[in-house]
């Protein structure tokens, strides 16, 4: 058992830093928010809360159902496009291209300042499913910790067992800056504070060029698909 503990110690850390770019900006804005330890633990949780169970599917056979899950979505990804599918790609582009817009106009009106309000637990809770889930499918080193754990002939409480030393292991990276946070005291908390400021500052105008960009590009390809020159072509 300790010599799988030590293959899998390594496996969850690359893991982990497929999430951590990402999971990292929400993760420090919660810190040098209102409630940083009940925030930050909420979205540790989310996190955990979705990669275990996945975990657990796979550890017990029933990966074969996302085998054909994928081959539906594969099938699905490379027929061409029909009507209403361009028009709703026009139609979120659109949306998109409003939205960024409304954000852009927003953060250059000085007239309302609006007291800051951080995410609430549930709220952090939800935002770490959501962005664990995004780059499910992308987790190969966490089959190849599965691979490991199905070699060693161990019981279900064992694999179990085994699974949960991976998440959080996975989790380690991200929890070290809720350790910061309690060991630093003050100065950690004037550090976040001022990367909440940094991320709230320009994640906003990064976020709208992001809306903007792909909005405009989805409008582009469906227009292209009307008139059979698309951007991507399948």
């Amino acid at each position: 058992m300790i010599e799988l503990l030590t293959i899998l110690a390594p496996i969850a850390l690359v893991d982990s830093l497929s999430v951590v770019p990402l999971a990292m900006v929400p993760l420090v804005l919660l810190l040098g928010g209102s409630r940083p330890v009940a925030g930050s633990l909420s979205f540790l949780a989310g996190i955990l809360a979705t990669y275990l169970p996945f975990g657990v599917l796979l550890l017990f056979g029933l990966d074969a159902l996302f085998d054909r899950m994928a081959a539906h979505f594969s099938a699905w990804w490379n027929q061409q496009p029909d009507l209403g599918e361009v028009l709703l790609e026009i139609l979120i582009g659109l949306v998109m291209i409003v939205f960024g817009h409304r954000l852009c106009s927003r953060r250059q009106n000085p007239a309302r300042k609006q007291e800051k309000k951080g995410m609430t637990p549930s709220q952090a809770f939800l935002l770490a499913a959501l962005i664990n889930l995004s780059g499910m499918w992308g987790a190969l080193p966490y089959f190849a910790a599965i691979t490991q754990i199905l070699k060693v002939d161990l019981s279900p409480g064992g694999m179990l067992g085994a699974l949960l030393f991976y998440n959080l292991v996975f989790l380690l990276p991200l929890a070290s800056f809720l350790v910061l946070h309690l060991t630093l005291g003050d100065r950690a908390a004037r550090l976040f504070n001022s990367l909440n400021d940094f991320v709230t500052r320009w994640g906003s105008r990064a976020l709208v060029t992001v809306l903007i960009g792909l909005g405009f590009v989805l409008v582009v390809d469906g227009i292209g698909w009307l008139f059979g020159t698309p951007l991507f072509a399948l």
